[in-house]
């Protein structure tokens, strides 16, 4: 079951420091500003099914199995409000690379060492975990 990332607390931060160890947690209000912004960036670009449920849905749509909902979703230990895996992982990188972007002076370039980054928000790889050209079923599954 996946989770949004967030800011709000000590422990949000420890795993979002787990999973991005250049997250600026030490900023509490920066970080929170960045996670957030990427996923209501995330949210925004993708299909209509970004939580679970609406993908476990989608899929007994199109086998006829509608009604076998709530029993699916109990078997899965699942509530309706928990994203799908890709948009929880999307919602990381968008993060990463808004606090890139944010970095980045007006020539591209991070840090004192010189090394160029060309800030790309919501760049086509992220779109592409959010809505991959080759999956099936929509959702993450």
């Amino acid at each position: 079951m996946a989770t949004w990332y967030s800011a709000d607390d000590g422990a949000a931060q420890t795993r979002l420091k787990a999973a991005w160890a250049g997250a600026p947690i030490q900023n509490a209000e920066l970080c929170a500003f960045i996670v957030d912004t990427a996923r209501l960036q995330v949210v925004e670009y993708a299909p209509d099914a970004t939580t679970a449920e609406a993908a476990i849905a989608e899929v007994l749509l199109r086998f006829g199995l509608t009604d076998r909902l709530e029993e699916v979703l109990a078997v899965l230990d699942l509530d309706e409000d928990h994203p799908t895996f890709n948009l929880v992982y999307a919602q990381l990188q968008q993060a990463t690379n808004l606090w890139a972007a944010g970095r980045a002076d007006e020539n591209g370039e991070v840090g004192s060492e010189g090394y160029s980054f060309v800030p790309r928000p919501l760049d086509k790889t992220i779109r592409s975990i959010i809505r991959p050209t080759n999956a099936e079923v929509s959702g993450g599954f």
